[in-house]
């Protein structure tokens, strides 16, 4: 198991863990939560019931979550379908995303107390998640100015080979200069970087440059996390974050 803390201070934890297992969904509504939630829920100082996973559908949805959602996707089933962001402003409230090598995206006012986690991949990276996560952020009192963006493990532009078809969905949403940053080709082969077309994303939606950052390593190369492209099949990671 290894686990790498983002953030640890008096506003908020986050960070991105294996697990011991790497099983984070259950075979059924009625299972309690499987050894790895139990785990991280203890090592954070909370509880599953209180904490949030959506069954995501790497698609563009965000939804704000309350302490009524607290054990959505964890000791019980929830209506958070097909999302793939969380957003709340409840403090105690921990937010998690599942990942095999696509990027979790952590946000966060510390004036305003809002904090977002988003699992983004190809399609939401060209898509319209990030816009939508921050825009539930601002419905909460959040502010642009203010919102640091910080992408995490993830699969790197080096292992990330793509199909020419990749590159034609994003070049209907990114400049021909954007392009050149966000995927390597080489010998007519595609790589791409998730973090720059995400960082893209987060400057064209008005975060600051300096308030964009990325951390952490390439789940592909680091075996010590799981990784899709590598392959690993019915494991995964989990990003999570929680303000205090």
């Amino acid at each position: 198991m290894r686990t790498d803390i983002l953030m640890d201070d008096s506003f908020a934890v986050g960070g991105f863990t294996s697990g011991r297992e790497g099983i984070w969904t259950r075979e059924s509504a009625d299972m309690p939560p499987t050894s790895d939630y139990a785990e991280l829920s203890a090592a954070l100082g909370t509880t599953p019931e209180k904490m949030v996973r959506p069954y995501q559908a790497n698609g563009q949805r965000a939804a704000i979550v309350v302490p009524r959602h607290g054990g959505s996707g964890i000791i019980k089933d929830n209506e958070l379908t097909r999302t793939d962001g969380l957003v709340t402003a409840h403090r105690g409230l921990a937010l998690t995303v599942i990942a095999a090598d696509c990027a979790p995206v952590y946000l966060a006012d510390r004036k305003a107390g809002v904090i977002g986690l988003l699992h983004c991949g190809r399609q939401a990276a060209a898509g319209e998640l990030l816009r939508n996560g921050i825009g539930c952020m601002e419905s909460l009192g959040a502010s642009k100015a203010h919102i640091t963006m910080t992408v995490g493990h993830h699969i790197c532009g080096s292992c990330y080979e793509v199909g020419e078809e990749v590159y034609s969905e994003f070049a209907e949403s990114f400049s021909a200069e954007e392009l050149s940053c966000i995927f390597t080709i080489s010998e007519g082969r595609f790589f791409l970087s998730l973090f720059q077309a995400l960082r893209y994303k987060g400057l064209e939606l008005g975060i600051a440059p300096e308030n964009i950052s990325q951390w952490g390593e390439c789940t592909c190369h680091c075996t010590d996390f799981y990784s899709y492209r590598r392959g690993d099949r019915g494991k995964q990671d989990l990003a999570f974050l929680m303000m205090r």
